[in-house]
């Protein structure tokens, strides 16, 4: 199986040796009959060893696609998206092969409401551990560190309804890690709004597990939130808007005054995302003179189109018979020469 899976992949050696995830240029296109939806424009991002990384944007936006995306769940329409433990685009593997690497590689913390009701906390775990084909052999010591990882050991023959909403999460977390936690490469957790159904307090104490997990683990974290309490925990924030990175943010943002903290970066056809708060408040303008000074670059507002402003030059004089040329045309009457 690894020899077939090796045979398939192209190698690419030109990634620094903390980048867990590289997402380059990566567009998603939905067909539904004749109806094209783009739920991502050509977003790129490095996802780095030992960090936490957030999204956050408004519904629709694109967070869960990427997320998807980066998991090998959904696959790219365009672009390329690398996986440290395989060095290759995974955009051009097969599925069984996605499927063998994806087990010592991504764990995914899922709602909590998919924990089977009828099996306790540590029955949750183990299947977790079964479907990620972790060997019997080893499987209850595994299942048994996980649980007291997440201090769940008094309560582990708990059924799932029994537990506290705090509790139901630590046991996704530790499924979410049953295929990583021996694992001797990088490893990276996907979690799509972990605390959205948890009080701030009991959020305080998942996410102080999750800084745990990266600290002593050395997992890296990719989290989906609307929250300022997850978003506060990051490293780094990516700003997602209509399927475009708007920008970055470095650790403690506040979702509140994002355009305080904002870095954009151009993307790889050189072209830079301007954020619609910034645009709204310049009366959503569609073109702009740029030039460069004092080490600054500087973008005005044109609120006349560039034609508009070229009709309004003066007449000139044609260069081959010297007739006027009437103001804003570029053609001589006389001649036919053109400006």
């Amino acid at each position: 199986m690894v020899t077939t899976a090796t045979e398939q992949l192209d190698i690419y050696a030109d990634y620094p040796d903390d980048v867990v995830v590289s997402v380059e240029n990566v567009y998603k296109i939905y067909k539904t009959n004749e109806i094209e939806v783009v739920a991502l424009s050509g977003v790129s991002l490095q996802i780095l060893e030992g960090k936490i990384m957030c999204v956050v944007g408004p519904s629709g936006s694109g967070k869960t696609t990427l997320t998807n995306i980066i998991g090998g769940i959904t696959k790219a329409t365009v672009g390329r998206v690398y996986w440290a433990n395989l060095q290759t685009d995974i955009t051009k593997l097969n599925e069984r092969v996605l499927t063998e690497a994806r087990r010592s590689f991504i764990g995914f913390v899922f709602q909590v409401g998919n924990l089977l009701p009828h099996l306790n906390a540590w029955q949750n775990v183990e299947l977790a551990a079964r479907i990620a084909g972790v060997p019997r052999s080893i499987r209850k010591e595994r299942v048994d560190r996980l649980i007291r990882l997440v201090g769940l050991e008094d309560r582990k023959k708990n059924k799932a309804t029994t537990l506290s909403g705090g509790e139901r999460s630590r046991v996704a977390i530790a499924s979410a890690l049953v295929n990583l936690i021996d694992s001797e490469g990088k490893a990276l957790v996907l979690a799509d709004e972990p605390t959205g159904d948890l009080d701030p307090e009991t959020a305080e104490r998942i996410l102080d597990l999750f800084q745990e997990l990266n600290e002593t683990l050395g997992t890296s974290f990719f989290i989906v939130t609307h929250s300022q309490q997850v978003a506060s925990k990051a490293d780094i924030t990516v700003e997602i808007r209509d399927g475009v990175i708007s920008g970055f943010h470095h650790t403690g943002i506040d979702l509140d005054t994002l355009g305080h903290t904002r870095i954009v970066r151009l993307d790889d056809t050189y072209r830079l995302p301007m954020p619609l708060d910034l645009l709204e408040m310049a009366g959503n303008p569609t073109e702009f003179r740029i030039s460069y000074s004092d080490g600054r670059f500087i973008l005005v507002p044109q609120k006349a189109g560039v034609l508009d402003v070229a009709r309004e030059r003066k007449a000139r004089t044609c260069r081959v018979c010297g007739h006027e040329i009437p103001p804003g045309k570029f053609i001589c009457p006389n001649c036919g020469s053109t400006l």
